[in-house]
């Protein structure tokens, strides 16, 4: 597929949160998509990256500035497979893991990464809470927000110290069931231009504990074990108890970040279908917080009432 080949849209393709535009095309019965926005520069460094070391990724056909055309995956991502055709199918779950543990160890080297998951980013995911959910969203007052403002700290210093004999990996950045399409009966990552490096719970704790989909405990734990294991098949050697911790404090940082967004789209972006899943996500935040012991947190977020 060459770029003087005239395309025609077909439609516009309903997006999640992101900014960019995205339209399913055809010429001559074949179908691709093409995206618009920023940081395709970056979109396509990655992208080459990534199909080097094999990981299953739509294919690049061609890009130029703020655009790219790239294979048509279709659309049964884990999402729409999960919620509304099959439930969860741990079948499909498990190739998703093996293909993230591939991502995460075959991909590190060389990756053409500028951003880090640090402090910096931990903070601004907590601000990024704060804003949108806790005081736009919620309405609460900088009164009631005391006991978030005393445990965030802690919450930090404690996620940098257990995630670091595990922080230097590929991370997808938003690694959810939106973001994994199933193709030929294989997974396939899209949205990965916000890769950055970062610990190995991340992308783990973002597909696990994912506000879109409900997953029991029971098969989070199944599904956690078998990552586990997929990791000592893959030679990478950690500490199973310090590795679980970081999962869940990873989990709280993410259920925050997802929290904040699904606020700022709906209020401020027009995507008010993002309220759906909201309760999904207190409901997940709470089960990290209650489990990692930061009870003032847990008891803002049990005080807040009529939720939209």
């Amino acid at each position: 597929m060459t770029t003087n080949r005239v395309f025609k849209i077909v439609k516009e393709i309903e997006t999640g949160g992101s900014d960019r535009k995205f339209y399913r095309l055809i010429n001559n019965g074949k179908t691709s998509i093409l995206i618009r926005g920023k940081s395709m520069a970056e979109y396509r460094a990655i992208q080459e990256h990534l199909a080097r070391c094999k990981t299953t990724v739509p294919k690049l056909y061609c890009s130029y500035r703020d655009m790219a055309i790239v294979e048509d995956l279709g659309d049964n991502s884990l999402f729409e497979l999960t919620v509304k055709k099959c439930g969860i199918n741990q079948i499909l779950y498990r190739r998703v893991l093996k293909e993230l543990v591939n991502l995460q160890v075959n991909c590190t080297r060389n990756a053409p990464l500028k951003r880090y998951y640090d402090i910096d980013h931990i903070r601004w995911e907590q601000d990024y809470f704060r804003e949108f959910f806790l005081e736009q969203y919620c309405g609460l007052t900088q009164k009631k927000l005391r006991g978030f403002e005393e445990e965030r700290a802690r919450l930090t210093d404690e996620l940098i110290l257990h995630m670091q004999p595990f922080n230097h990996y590929f991370m997808h950045r938003d690694f959810q069931s939106q973001n994994i399409i199933f193709k030929d009966g294989k997974p396939r990552f899209i949205d990965f231009q916000s890769a950055r490096f970062g610990p190995l719970t991340y992308d783990l704790a973002s597909l696990l504990r994912d506000a879109y989909v409900h997953i029991p405990q029971r098969i989070e734990n199944m599904l956690l074990r078998y990552y586990l294991n997929r990791l000592i098949i893959k030679g990478v050697d950690i500490d199973t108890d310090r590795f679980i911790k970081t999962y869940y404090l990873t989990g709280i940082q993410r259920n925050m970040q997802a929290l904040g967004a699904f606020a700022n789209l709906s209020l401020n972006k027009n995507k008010t279908r993002f309220l759906d899943f909201i309760p999904r996500g207190l409901t997940l935040l709470k089960s990290g917080l209650r489990r990692e012991g930061f009870p003032k947190t847990l008891q803002i977020l049990k005080e807040i009432e009529n939720v939209r």
